[in-house]
């Protein structure tokens, strides 16, 4: 494939706009090219991902250069100290249209999330409407935690799948042509635990309808 679009590198660190369609990282049963790959043929030197975005989830995305780097952004994610937010665009209006959600997620043997009374790992989510777009809708959402399908499985349950999103209740409507699930990993910002600086990244989606307001 082309190469990736770099956002922020530095001596410890990369940031790449990553490209709908594309794993981060080897899956059972799948031999696709991977981001991880990728990025370190492009490169030239091993990558470490530290994080995860769904295949068809776009934007910024953050990899580590080495295992120093690794175990240091590990506690980064583990402390919620890196800021990650997304747009999402979603098949109706949320009500309330701002607020927190929190429950507990799980796996179960097929590979779909769910939310679930009984054990599972906590997940929350704050998420805030933007504009009508259309017969969908605009949000913004704020990970606290940073479960698999964590927006995915928080907005279906509110009601509101994300467009595309066939996994997670999703139903195309007449006119209705998404090709991928509608989420975008929009803006990073952290402290760099090595230099004290504040990196700030942010990605504009590719389609128009994530697009936010300018």
């Amino acid at each position: 494939m082309a190469s990736v679009r770099v956002l922020h590198a530095d001596e410890r660190i990369v940031v790449v706009d990553k490209p709908a369609g594309l794993l981060v990282v080897p899956a059972p049963g799948r031999r696709d090219e991977t981001l991880v790959t990728v990025l370190t043929a492009q490169l030239g030197r091993k990558v470490l991902a530290v994080h995860r975005l769904d295949e068809d989830t776009t934007g910024a995305m953050l990899f580590v250069l080495d295992d120093e780097a690794r175990v240091a952004f590990d506690g980064l994610f583990r402390r919620h100290a890196i800021q990650r937010d997304y747009l999402a665009l979603v098949t109706a209006a949320p009500s309330p249209p701002s607020g927190r959600i929190e429950s507990a997620l799980q796996e179960g043997v097929d590979g779909t999330v769910r939310v679930v009374e009984r054990g599972g790992q906590r997940a929350i989510t704050h998420y805030e409407t933007i504009e009508r777009r259309g017969r969908c809708t605009l949000v913004r959402c704020r990970l606290e935690t940073g479960r698999r399908n964590q927006i995915r499985v928080h907005l279906a349950a509110l009601g509101c799948p994300l467009a595309g999103d066939r996994k997670y209740g999703y139903r195309a409507r007449t006119g209705e042509t998404f090709r991928r699930v509608m989420l975008h990993s929009w803006r990073l910002e952290f402290e760099h635990p090595f230099t004290r600086e504040t990196v700030r990244v942010v990605v504009d989606p590719p389609e128009p309808d994530l697009q936010p307001p300018r």
